[in-house]
C-alpha cells in the first residue's frame, strides 16, 4: 500500500518522475505479511535456544576462526588420472621438468591466511578468552573493549574507533559495511555523504534515529583507503558485533551494502536475489528478520539503483508495521 511516508521516501531519494507497477508494492507488501504469519506460527518451545553459556559460545567462535598454526601436508600420490601414460627419453625431454604427479603438492594454507597476513589480524584475536569476555559484556564494558581493540593492524591507523550508535533494547536494526573517512574522524556512524543520504530517508519515514533504531557496523575501524573489509578482519571483529544484537534484540534487522548481507549470507555473491523479500533467520539464539539492501555509498555512485532501494524501505515499513 502506498502511503505518505513512502511517497516521502521516493521524493527523499531524488528518484523523478517514473512509473511504479502496482504489482511491485502489492508484492513488498505480500512479503512482509508472509513473514509475519511465519513468524506467528512458530512456536516458544520450537524456537533455536541461544548457548547456555559463555564458554560455548566461545567455542563455537574458535571453531569458525581463522588457524595461526603451520599446517603441513603430504605430497599427494600420484593416480592414473595424472600420471603420464608414456615418457620418452629423448634428450629434447631430458632437461624437461618431472612429470606433475612426481613433483610434491605446495603445503595447504589456512583459509584465512592470506587475508590475515594481508593486514596484520593477530591470533590473539580469535582466542577463547577474548571471545568469552566479549560474549559476557554488558553495554559500557563491550563499548570499552571496542575502544581498547588492537586485534587488526588497521587499529594502529584508525583516528576513532566507531562503536556503532543506539541503546538496547531496540526493535529495528541498521547494519552497515564499515567507518568511512568521517565516521573515523568524529568517531560516530554514518556522519559523511551516505549518512546524509540515509538521514534523509529516515526523517520523511518517520524513524527517530536516535530513538526508533539502532545503527552499528560490521566492523569497528576504518580499512586504510575505505577499501572493502577482508575475511579476517570481519572474523576478527564478529565477536563485537554478534554481543551488539544479543543485548539490542532486534526483531528487524536490515543488513545494507555486500559486506553486511554477507555476515548473514556467507554464500552471497551479488545483492539482487537476497533483495525483496524478508529472510526469517535464527540470529544469535532468536528468530529475526533480516532484510537486504543497497548501502546509501552504492546509491550515490549508481542513483539507477535507487528505484529499487525504494522499494526496499517500503517493505522495511510495512514489516515494522
Amino acid at each position: 500500500m502506498l502511503d505518505q511516508r513512502k511517497s516521502e521516501i521516493w521524493k527523499a531519494l531524488g528518484i523523478g518522475p517514473q512509473w511504479i507497477e502496482r504489482d511491485e508494492l502489492a508484492k513488498a507488501a505480500k512479503e512482509a505479511v508472509k513473514a509475519k504469519a511465519q513468524a506467528a506460527a512458530v512456536s516458544p518451545n520450537s524456537q533455536p535456544q541461544a548457548p547456555t553459556s559463555a564458554a560455548a559460545s566461545a567455542s563455537s567462535f574458535a571453531n569458525r576462526a581463522p588457524q595461526t598454526s603451520e599446517v603441513v601436508t603430504k605430497p599427494v600420490a600420484s593416480t592414473s588420472a595424472t600420471t603420464p601414460s608414456r615418457v620418452t627419453s629423448s634428450i629434447s625431454d631430458r632437461n624437461a621438468p618431472p612429470p606433475r604427479s612426481a613433483r610434491p603438492e605446495p603445503a595447504a594454507k589456512p583459509a584465512y591466511r592470506s587475508a590475515s597476513e594481508a593486514r596484520g589480524v593477530r591470533p590473539e584475536a580469535y582466542t577463547e578468552a577474548r571471545i568469552h569476555q566479549i560474549a559476557t559484556a554488558d553495554w559500557q564494558t563491550l563499548k570499552q573493549l571496542v575502544q581498547d581493540c588492537r586485534a587488526c593492524e588497521i587499529s594502529s591507523s584508525r583516528l576513532h574507533p566507531v562503536f556503532g550508535q543506539g541503546y538496547p533494547p531496540c526493535r529495528l536494526m541498521l547494519i552497515g559495511e564499515a567507518p568511512g573517512a568521517e565516521e573515523d574522524r568524529l568517531g560516530q556512524p554514518f556522519v559523511g555523504p551516505s549518512g546524509k543520504l540515509l538521514d534523509k530517508i529516515l526523517e520523511v519515514a518517520k524513524l527517530d534515529r536516535e530513538k526508533d533504531l539502532c545503527i552499528f557496523n560490521t566492523l569497528k575501524c576504518r580499512p586504510p583507503l575505505n577499501a572493502t573489509p577482508e575475511k579476517a578482519e570481519t572474523m576478527a571483529c564478529r565477536p563485537f558485533l554478534e554481543r551488539q544484537i544479543e543485548l539490542i534484540d532486534p526483531e528487524v534487522i536490515v543488513a545494507m551494502g555486500k559486506p553486511a548481507a554477507s555476515w548473514f549470507f556467507p554464500d552471497l555473491k551479488t545483492l539482487n536475489p537476497y533483495r525483496g523479500k524478508v529472510h526469517n533467520l535464527t540470529v544469535q539464539g532468536k528468530p529475526r528478520k533480516v532484510i537486504v539492501t543497497y548501502h546509501p555509498s552504492y546509491l550515490l555512485r549508481s542513483p539507477q539503483e535507487k528505484r529499487k532501494a525504494w522499494l526496499d524501505w517500503c517493505l522495511i515499513l510495512d514489516t515494522l508495521s
